[in-house]
């Protein structure tokens, strides 16, 4: 019975608090490459085409994200170029009160979920490749 209670005091003094990060900066992905959004407004005549939206939000528990996501931003929000700026260094955000500059800061963290579909289709291909080999291979 003593090893019970010891047991129950035990767990009851292990506090597991759930923890969320907290992000230095908003930013946005597009094509591998992560943008940090910035507090300046880009005019409606300097902008170019649409070249992109959020797809995915980052996760606030472990800080990992994929594909064409945001920190902040909700999915569905709009990326377009910036006239004048190469897309590399510059993309405008959607924002409520307009458009904001989005400046390229570093790659994004290699993700096999970004890869995917590529893989999905290999193997799509491999596998048709060898059901035609076997029946080729079969009538021989």
């Amino acid at each position: 019975m003593r090893r019970v209670i010891g047991l129950v005091l035990l767990l009851l003094s292990v506090s597991l608090s759930p923890q969320a990060l907290s992000w230095a900066y908003a930013f946005v992905v597009l094509d591998g490459r992560v943008y940090e959004v910035m507090d300046v407004a880009v005019l409606e005549a300097d902008l170019g085409e649409v070249v992109g939206e959020v797809k995915t939000m980052a996760d606030d528990m472990d800080g990992s994200y994929h594909g064409d996501a945001s920190n902040m931003y909700p999915i569905g929000t709009t990326y377009r170029k910036v006239s004048g700026e190469a897309m590399e260094d510059v993309i405008a955000v959607e924002d409520e009160s307009g458009w904001k500059r989005a400046e390229y800061r570093h790659d994004a963290p290699f993700s096999m979920r970004d890869h995917l579909d590529k893989v999905a289709y290999a193997a799509v291909g491999i596998g048709a490749a060898l059901f035609i080999f076997i029946k080729v291979r079969k009538r021989q």
